[in-house]
C-alpha cells in the first residue's frame, strides 16, 4: 500500500482551504493549556442548546493577540543579490542530480519528465527578496539545475512524496506560511510552528513540506507539519545529502528515510513504498 493521497491532490499554497486549515492549527494550539494539555485528543462535551436571550448592551469588544516575539519574518525584505554559489558545492549537487536523472530517464521516464529546467538567477533572487531570507546555497545550486517540478501526480518527489517547489512555489509557501504565523498571535508558535527564518524547498500538496532553517545561516534540513510541529529528527543534515541518499536508493532499490523503498508504476513513473 502506498501513501497515493499525496499523490491526488493539487499544490494549494495560497489556497483557501490550506490557509484556513493552518490558521486553524496555530490558534487551536495556542488556546490550549499549558504543559501536556495541547497534546490531549480530548474535545469539549457537547451542550444543550438553549433558549437564545436578548439584550441590549453593546456587544462586548474583542482584541486580536499580537505576537510579543519576532517571528523572524521580512517579506520583501530578502537579500537583494544571492551569495555566491562555491564550485564544490555546485559539483556536488550536479552529480547528484546527474544520479537522480539518470536512473529516471532508463526506469521512470514519465516522472523524469515532470524535472522543470533551471531557474534563472534573476527569477532565484527575486524568490530571495520576496520570501525575506537568504537562500543556502545548496538550495541555489540545485533551482539552477531544475526549477522544481511539474505539478504533483507522478513528478518526482524526494522520499516519500515531498516535491520539489520551484522559485514561485517556494516564494508563495514563505508568504503563507508567515502570514498565518503573524496572525495567529501565539508566541509558542515561533520557532515550533514556523519561523520567518525557514526557506521552504519541498511540499507534499497537503500543506506540509520540507524547509532549510536559516536561523543561524546553516541551511538545517526539516519537516515542518502544519497541524503540528517542525521537526528534524528523521532527515540528514543538508538539502544535498538528501538528494544523495534519494540517488543510492535508486540505484540499489535500498531504503532511505526510516524505510521507504522505490517502485516503478505501471505508468512507468516513480513512487514511494511505505515502510512494512
Amino acid at each position: 500500500m502506498r501513501k497515493q493521497w499525496g499523490r491526488a491532490v493539487v499544490i494549494a499554497v495560497a489556497s483557501v482551504v490550506i490557509v484556513l486549515g493552518l490558521v486553524f492549527a496555530v490558534t487551536m494550539r495556542r488556546g490550549k493549556s499549558d504543559g501536556m494539555g495541547w497534546l490531549s485528543a480530548e474535545q469539549a462535551p457537547i451542550s444543550t442548546p438553549k433558549t437564545p436571550s436578548y439584550s441590549t448592551a453593546a456587544p462586548i469588544p474583542t482584541t486580536r493577540p499580537t505576537l510579543t516575539v519576532d517571528s523572524g519574518c521580512r517579506l520583501g525584505q530578502g537579500p537583494a543579490e544571492l551569495d555566491p554559489v562555491p564550485e564544490a558545492t555546485t559539483r556536488r549537487v550536479n552529480a547528484a542530480w546527474d544520479r537522480v536523472e539518470r536512473w529516471l530517464k532508463a526506469k521512470a521516464p514519465t516522472t523524469a519528465a515532470t524535472l522543470r529546467p533551471p531557474a534563472t538567477i534573476a527569477r532565484i533572487t527575486e524568490a530571495q527578496q520576496r520570501s525575506g531570507v537568504a537562500f543556502p546555497a545548496e538550495l541555489v545550486a540545485s533551482l539552477l539545475r531544475h526549477d522544481g517540478v511539474s505539478g504533483i501526480g507522478d513528478s518526482f518527489a524526494l522520499p516519500p512524496f515531498h516535491h520539489l517547489a520551484s522559485a514561485e512555489t517556494l516564494e508563495g509557501q514563505a508568504k503563507v506560511m508567515c502570514e498565518v504565523l503573524n496572525s495567529s498571535g501565539s508566541d509558542d508558535s515561533v520557532g515550533y510552528w514556523w519561523h520567518g527564518r525557514f526557506v521552504p524547498i519541498a511540499v507534499n500538496g497537503g500543506g506540509d513540506g520540507l524547509f532549510l532553517d536559516q536561523r543561524t545561516a546553516t541551511g538545517r534540513l526539516g519537516e515542518w507539519d502544519h497541524e503540528g510541529s517542525v521537526s528534524f529528527d528523521r532527515w540528514p543534515p543538508t538539502l544535498t545529502e538528501l538528494l544523495e541518499q534519494t540517488a543510492t536508493a535508486l540505484e540499489t532499490g535500498g531504503p532511505v528515510i526510516h524505510g521507504y523503498r522505490p517502485v516503478v508504476t505501471e505508468n512507468r513513473a516513480l513512487d514511494w513504498d511505505i515502510p512494512r
